[in-house]
């Protein structure tokens, strides 16, 4: 008995050895696996931060910037990614330190970047009073030790389209309230390929260490006559201004006539107060010649003609403003209307009773709308019905 104690106290202790040996071996063989995995995150986390670093000093360059500015989120998200390799491969203690250590990596690209190069920014565009030209006020930012600008590239883009380009001249050398700047000019007619749509005109404008873009007032560059409207209607008189057996007699005629941007539905056109085009108008009886009033020429809204010493109205008329009416003035006044008629004494034809055609021809020149004439043709009948003339529009003559 006491020597099987004996033996049975020594095979414990022995499996007790046993199993302590073991436990220590896989403690060792745990210890090491947790040195080499740490080690290799470390080493992952730090080239990985390294390569962040790298990326984001060649993604801070200016040029990429204007263009891809999302791409600053790359370098971010792999020195994120960097940061926490290395904070789980070190001592806790050390995590304050390492974050700023991150945090400079992360800015100083953009910090020394932002020193040495500067921005320009496209603040604001203005019409000449001559409505040739557009000036774009461009304001430099940033780029405390950066090269000063002497020319920049530019592109006019229609629809997503580029229309024109060219290396202009172009420096920061004004300075306001608000800080330096300096001013482009650009020539309407150099790059004008149509009326703007939703999109508009886009210009962009590239220094070489940074570009900008900017959407043009569409207001100011309507420019094309897109539709014409024509309405002629009898200026009636009663009793004593009648001759004959005539209570209600046409006296004259008011001619109008709308030009501008295509209408919508029954509408008139649209305003078009900048553009510039040369009206035909006439009126005919039958194969004669009524009237033939005088060329209008229209520049920026003004429209002129000659008004053979008060036949055709003052000569002169502001449109597009208040809408696309321009009205085709006489010699007597009609005061109800205020407006000028054109008296049938006026006419060069006969003045019968019969079918008139008014028609109205508009035609610009390169670049506006040189390759085609927008066109408008009414017809009325001037007739008598028992002591009653009228003048009414009907369908073809």
């Amino acid at each position: 008995m006491q020597g099987g104690g004996l033996l049975g106290k020594a095979m414990e202790q022995m499996s007790d050895g046993t199993v302590l040996a073991e436990i220590s071996s896989e403690q060792n063989s745990d210890q090491e696996s947790g040195l080499l995995l740490g080690g290799k995150q470390l080493s992952y986390g730090i080239g990985m931060g390294l390569g962040a670093f790298l990326l984001s000093w060649l993604l801070a360059n200016p040029s990429i910037q204007s263009n891809f500015a999302w791409s600053g989120i790359v370098p971010v998200g792999l020195l994120g990614a960097s940061f926490y390799l290395v904070w789980n491969a070190i001592d806790g203690k050390f995590v304050g330190v390492l974050a700023v250590v991150y945090l400079l990596l992360a800015a100083s690209p953009f910090i020394a970047s932002s020193v040495s190069t500067s921005s320009i920014t496209i603040s604001e565009s203005s019409l000449s009073i001559d409505s040739t030209e557009i000036d774009l006020k461009i304001r430099q930012s940033g780029g405390l030790f950066s090269t000063s600008i002497d020319s920049a590239e530019v592109t006019v883009s229609l629809s997503g389209s580029e229309v024109w380009s060219d290396s202009v001249a172009f420096s920061i050398d004004r300075a306001d309230g608000f800080g330096d700047y300096g001013l482009l000019t650009l020539t309407v007619s150099d790059f004008y390929s149509g009326n703007p749509d939703g999109t508009g005109y886009v210009v962009s404008v590239d220094t070489g260490e940074s570009s900008d873009s900017y959407k043009l007032d569409s207001n100011h560059l309507f420019r094309t006559v897109e539709e014409v409207q024509t309405e002629s209607f009898g200026y009636m008189g009663t009793g004593s201004d009648c001759s004959g057996d005539t209570d209600n007699c046409v006296l004259g005629v008011v001619l109008t006539t709308w030009i501008g941007l295509d209408a919508i539905g029954n509408s008139r056109p649209g305003g078009m107060p900048l553009a510039s085009y040369n009206v035909t108008a006439t009126l005919s009886e039958g194969t004669d010649m009524a009237v033939n009033y005088p060329p209008i020429t229209v520049v920026n809204g003004i429209a002129t003609w000659e008004d053979s010493n008060g036949e055709f109205g003052d000569g002169e008329f502001q449109v597009g403003d208040y809408g696309s009416e321009l009205p085709l003035d006489g010699s007597e006044s009609a005061t109800e209307f205020d407006r000028m008629y054109i008296p049938l004494s006026d006419f060069h034809s006969s003045g019968d009773y019969g079918c008139y055609a008014f028609s109205v021809e508009v035609t610009q020149s390169d670049p506006w709308g040189a390759e085609s004439s927008a066109v408008s043709e009414t017809f009325y009948e001037f007739e008598k019905s028992g002591s009653t003339e009228s003048w009414a529009p009907v369908s073809s003559c």
